[in-house]
């Protein structure tokens, strides 16, 4: 029994540091945002708040009051004029927002970042999507909103305003 025991968290281990290191690859944007003398369960509160106001269309992936987890999958809409060097277009990107509130910190990671294919449903990742030329100037545009995104929130977490 012990050893059936011992070999289960050997392998569950084994499985979390790869699925970990998988999705640390992955990571495309992160910061940690110190809020000085605030609770654990208050920036929890906050971040939830917001998340709710700025996305209400995205999906809650996990929601832990208790250990300060919160990851939600959203998306963005990119619309780039037509131009000499670009045909322009609409391009939707998917994502994965994850805050890990602890210590009175956060840190905010934007992972999985993909390209929505409409003709064929399917996603490609941002790093071989912003490998065409013809692409350059959506990935750029939704390298500023991402970064933006990272902004609203911790204007809306750290330095929040109670009424």
């Amino acid at each position: 029994m012990f050893k059936l025991t011992a070999m289960t968290v050997l392998v569950c281990m084994i499985c979390s540091t790869t699925i970990f290191a998988f999705m640390s690859e992955k990571i495309a944007y992160s910061e940690t945002v110190d809020c000085g003398s605030v609770t654990l369960t208050e920036i929890f509160r906050r971040a939830r708040l917001w998340v709710s106001q700025s996305a209400p269309d995205s999906k809650t992936l996990v929601s832990d009051k208790e250990t300060g987890d919160l990851a939600t999958q959203g998306s963005i809409t990119i619309v780039t004029p037509r131009s000499d060097n670009s045909s322009g277009g609409v391009y939707q990107f998917r994502y994965v927002l994850s805050i890990e509130c602890a210590n009175r910190k956060y840190r905010a990671s934007i992972a999985n970042v993909e390209y929505l294919e409409t003709s064929n449903v399917r996603t490609i990742p941002l790093d071989v999507f912003s490998q065409k030329n013809e692409n350059k100037a959506a990935a750029a545009e939704l390298d500023i909103k991402l970064k933006a995104l990272l902004a609203d929130l911790q204007q809306n977490v750290k330095d929040y305003k109670p009424f």
